[in-house]
């Protein structure tokens, strides 16, 4: 033990003696390990912001949407019919009809959705359009804080539901309901104004408008199909056996007998949970990959500072062999300092992280994100230990190069 501290005792006296290039050398391995701490602290965050935003709809749904069919082209061929922009028109409201017919369904709502342009009384404004059938107001559970929602005798009414900061784009203070604004040109009444709902995901909510499904195909996107379709359930225990149901129901109207040829796709709130996970544990790790490149440059630089130091103190080497340290003793101080280094850059490193994770937080949450702010205790053992590792690790050929030393040569050297 006394062996330990007098060893590290010595190191801190060594970096102490060269500050510059020990400073620079725990900065590169604090700037590996604070990569770690922000990317498994903002993967939480952004994750539980994903989920918070998936849940605030309701555990209780089943999403269709389109999807290119697959082929039997490679997915190069099938990458590239994306890319020449591959309209799917196959799914309909009347595809909702069909599954709102389902027993375990209790309600459906399709839509659409585009942009415009918005105007009253010389005041513009170009929000998007959520082209959505009126089950959307219970699905979504929408409150409004003027007027109401539109109904099924609405369906193919000029009439439009604004999202709160549009409204108050175009009408300030005055009330809006019963208004009539331009849209693309056309005469539509406003029928009712959201509560402020803030941002969901990277969507600002209250900067959108809402416009029967039908009216938005027909007189502004002149199209008959929908992009997607939500389903409520009554018994969500029976999602999954439901969402099955629902694809072989829309095959069956799409006249679809090979289900590599869907060109739909059906998601539960479990499986669109599941996909979350996947795609930010891939992106998480690539990212500590991406830190622990920076990790292997300091360590590469710790390496070098070993080197130097070993030249540097060969005399101090050979003294101390000729008056009875051994191998093991010189080993054990040039590891040491090596260990002590990165250990400290992995402190810093640590601290550092959590701090920027901590601001990334309170300015998420400024922003009107749900961010939870989270340091996890595998983030810093993580940290901690692969900084102790690159340390040993990259200390040790220099420190047995120092061991080797003949003491006789070493002190004539001096």
């Amino acid at each position: 033990m006394n062996n330990i501290k007098q060893a590290i005792s010595i190191a801190l006296q060594s970096m102490k003696k060269n500050k510059m290039r020990s400073l620079m050398t725990v900065f590169g391995i604090m700037i590996g390990i604070a990569m770690v701490v922000i990317v498994l602290s903002a993967g939480n965050g952004i994750k539980g912001l994903i989920l918070e935003e998936i849940s605030s709809f309701g555990d209780d749904w089943i999403n269709v949407e389109i999807k290119i069919p697959s082929t039997q082209k490679n997915s190069t061929e099938n990458s590239s019919a994306i890319a020449r922009g591959v309209q799917i028109t196959t799914l309909t409201e009347q595809d909702q009809k069909a599954i709102e017919g389902l027993d375990n369904i209790k309600n459906t709502y399709a839509g659409v959705t585009t942009q415009v342009v918005i105007s009253h009384d010389g005041e513009k404004k170009r929000p998007t359009v959520f082209g959505v059938s009126n089950g959307y107001a219970d699905i979504a559970k929408v409150t409004l804080s003027e007027g109401r929602f539109y109904t099924e005798e609405d369906k193919n009414a000029q009439v439009v539901v604004l999202g709160s900061e549009v409204k108050k784009s175009l009408f300030g203070e005055n009330k809006a309901v019963g208004e009539v604004v331009k849209i693309e040109g056309k005469n539509y009444r406003v029928s009712g104004v959201m509560e402020p709902i803030g941002s969901t995901g990277f969507v600002n909510m209250d900067e959108i408008i809402y416009i029967p499904l039908r009216t938005t195909q027909k007189r502004i996107m002149g199209i008959d199909h929908v992009l997607w379709l939500i389903a409520q359930t009554k018994d969500n225990s029976k999602a999954e056996a439901t969402a099955e149901e629902m694809r072989w129901l829309i095959r069956d109207r799409h006249g679809i007998t090979d289900i590599d040829k869907d060109d739909f796709a059906v998601t539960t709130l479990a499986e669109a949970i599941s996909i979350v996970n996947v795609i930010i544990t891939g992106i998480t790790w690539l990212l500590i990959g991406l830190a622990a490149i920076s990790l292997l440059v300091g360590g590469v630089g710790i390496m070098n500072v070993m080197y130097v130091s070993v030249a540097e103190r060969t005399f101090e080497i050979g003294l101390r062999k000729s008056v009875g340290a051994t191998k093991q003793n010189i080993m054990q101080q040039f590891l040491t300092e090596a260990t002590v280094m990165t250990l400290l850059g992995g402190i810093i490193g640590v601290c550092v992280g959590g701090f920027i994770s901590l601001m990334i937080s309170l300015i998420a949450t400024q922003l009107g994100y749900v961010w939870t702010f989270k340091i996890s205790i595998l983030s810093i053992i993580l940290s901690t230990t692969f900084s102790a590792l690159v340390g040993i690790g990259f200390g040790l050929y220099p420190a047995r190069k120092a061991a080797s030393l003949d003491p006789i040569v070493a002190i004539r050297q001096e």
